[in-house]
């Protein structure tokens, strides 16, 4: 729990818990009110029982997703969204509203706890705040950061902040969806404001070649077609601010054009295209290869996943001060393609060409990459970090399996992909 000044945590439970009994109180009114019992209006009796406040208490209703109207299961499944949240930072700059949402996702049961997510203050300031905590997975005997929280008590920050990296925005929405809906409602009741948060749509690899989707092919369309300009731009012929990053040397002096580059073949190293301008733009576009950001130089040769490419939109309150929807975190298909028709067919195109149960399993597996997961990833690592030890004991003559029993520890991986198959073969 983070270091809040004396009775802050005690008064925002004491405060939660009275919202509680006041909504049950207020059900309990009304069912009063609506039924007759033993053959008397109970209506008519309640002018002279006193219901503590019941009727002029303005607590919104509590429950697991905060009483919003919020989808159930069955109804988010049925409206599967083929992009996802992938990078979130919201801001609250009342002290107080900031202790009352921390109550409840920052304690012992809250959602942080009950996503197995560890929090780790430190008297150390982050993003011009006083004091922060580290939000970190624990794998194996490695922690993963995947978000921050942080603080003020006083000054031009006062209030505090929540960051989630995409793999912390993933983990709540493919893993524990409910809370993810909870920590919505949180930012609804005290008046969270996004002051940055990224789209992703990822395109895999076999859909891509399908298609002749890659990161040039998109780029042209943006620079020659437009295709991430917004409908409402006053000026249709404006040109937008673009840059690109990586060795695009193959395609600007090797002599390959982007109709007839190959992501397979060409630049392993990755490919990157930005649309707009981070500094002034509110909106903000990436196109990369992803997949061989995430693989690098231990890809396979031949591996469809070096042809997999994200596009990620990037919407900020710099330059325009807009407000952000919070509402972009239950339908972020809905705000990845605002405005902006060329975006909206990339990404109805692919969503038309997977059934619900596909989307899922194609999240699912880029979020277990991007969790680093991937046993292939790690015997690459492996042999460059100790690879060299290896060889050295068997040119000394030890036996393989002597080796293999002092590096060996007593307990396995608990969560991986095994995709060496190939490898091993």
């Amino acid at each position: 729990m983070m270091n809040l000044p004396k009775g802050h945590i005690e008064k925002a439970r004491k405060h939660r818990n009275q919202a509680k009994e006041l909504q049950a109180e207020r059900e309990a009114l009304q069912s009063l009110k609506s039924n007759n019992v033993g053959g008397m209006v109970v209506g008519d009796m309640l002018q002279g029982v006193d219901f503590k406040g019941a009727q002029s208490a303005t607590y919104p209703p509590y429950c697991n997703t905060g009483g919003y109207g919020l989808p159930t299961k069955k109804q988010a499944k049925n409206g599967l969204q083929v992009t996802k949240i992938d990078w979130l930072r919201a801001t609250c700059t009342d002290l107080e509203s900031f202790i009352s949402t921390m109550s409840d996702v920052d304690s012992k049961g809250g959602i942080l706890d009950q996503a197995n997510v560890i929090v780790r203050w430190t008297e150390k300031g982050l993003h011009g705040y006083d004091q922060s905590a580290k939000l970190l997975l624990q794998r194996d005997n490695d922690n993963l950061t995947i978000g921050h929280i942080a603080m003020a008590e006083a000054g031009r920050n006062k209030g505090g902040m929540i960051e989630l990296t995409g793999v912390g925005c993933k983990w709540l929405q493919l893993q524990y969806p409910d809370l993810w809906l909870e920590l919505y409602s949180l930012f609804i009741e005290f008046e969270w404001r996004f002051s940055r948060i990224d789209i992703a749509l990822d395109l895999d690899g076999e859909y891509c070649l399908e298609h002749g989707y890659t990161v040039p092919s998109l780029y042209g369309e943006a620079i020659n077609n437009g295709l991430f300009k917004s409908d409402k731009l006053r000026n249709p012929n404006m040109k937008q601010t673009s840059s690109i990053a990586g060795d695009w040397s193959t395609l600007l002096v090797g002599g390959v054009t982007p109709e007839s580059y190959d992501p397979i073949e060409h630049c392993p190293a990755g490919l990157t295209a930005y649309i707009g301008s981070r500094k002034g733009s509110a909106d903000f576009f990436r196109i990369y290869e992803k997949g061989k950001e995430l693989l690098g130089a231990e890809a396979e040769p031949e591996s469809m996943d070096r042809a997999w490419v994200r596009v990620e939109h990037e919407m900020s309150r710099k330059g325009t001060g807009r407000e952000i929807p919070l509402d972009v975190m239950l339908r972020p298909d809905e705000y990845f393609a605002l405005d902006r028709s060329g975006v909206r067919q990339l990404m109805h195109e692919y969503r038309a060409s997977l059934s619900l149960e596909r989307v899922q399993q194609v999240q699912l597996s880029n979020f277990q990459r991007e969790k680093s997961l991937s046993i292939a990833k790690k015997v690459y690592w492996a042999k460059h970090s100790y690879g060299r030890l290896l060889k050295t004991l068997q040119d000394e003559g030890l036996e393989l399996q002597q080796i293999i029993d002092w590096l060996t520890r007593s307990d396995g991986l608990k969560e991986f992909i095994f995709d060496v198959q190939e490898v091993a073969a």
